[in-house]
């Protein structure tokens, strides 16, 4: 039997559905938004869209705070010059520090948040044993990534159609090996809590 390690336990709960306003509601700020939510839910990161009103072309809005790692994040986001809400931001934000305007908009801009959920099990070499995932009312997928939330899939859980029903999955043997760090993302839509069981 290989050795198995300290096994620890990490879990990641999050039922906010994709919203438009969750961030920061529609408003014409001059500098910061005034931010109506800073985090999401039980160690997860979420992408950032922001919703504009009218054209707001040339005009960006700086989202500062941390990654599903802990670690300082910043990333612009370009405001459309129609109205219409944006793809989200690359990064997965765990918490908010601030939303600033490069000029006051036009018309009103709010900031929200895409249904893409991701979590940091562990930023370094693990393997994970076992995982239990608990359903969001759809049949879907939950990947657990290598390197980061953009990495390859190595793992893939399937959530059930029934809210609420529990996926678990028992690893055999030395369980999947993650060399550079794990990672979960899924759609809020399809799961509402994962529970990951890893050597750390």
């Amino acid at each position: 039997m290989g050795y198995m390690g300290d096994v620890k336990s990490k879990i990641f709960i999050d039922d906010n559905a994709s919203s438009a306003t969750f961030v920061a509601a529609a408003a014409r700020p001059t500098t910061t938004f005034t931010l109506a939510k800073t985090s999401f839910g039980t160690n997860t990161g979420r992408k950032i869209t922001a919703t504009t009103a009218g054209s707001e072309s040339g005009k960006t809005v700086t989202i500062v705070g941390t990654d599903v790692n802990g670690d300082a994040a910043t990333e612009v986001i370009s405001l459309p010059g129609s109205a219409s809400t944006t793809a989200g931001t690359t990064i997965f934000f765990q918490t908010i520090t601030s939303a600033t305007v490069s000029a006051q908009p036009a018309a009103n801009v709010s900031l929200g948040m895409t249904a893409d959920v991701a979590g940091g099990v562990f930023a370094g070499r693990t393997r994970v044993r076992q995982a239990n995932v608990a359903s969001g009312g759809a049949i879907g997928s939950v990947e657990v990534r290598n390197t980061g939330t953009a990495g390859t899939s190595l793992l893939t859980l399937r959530t059930q159609a029934t809210a609420g029903d529990i996926n678990t999955v028992n690893i055999p043997q030395d369980g999947v090996l993650f060399a550079n760090g794990a990672y979960i993302t899924f759609s809020e839509a399809n799961c509402n809590a994962v529970t990951v069981y890893f050597d750390g």
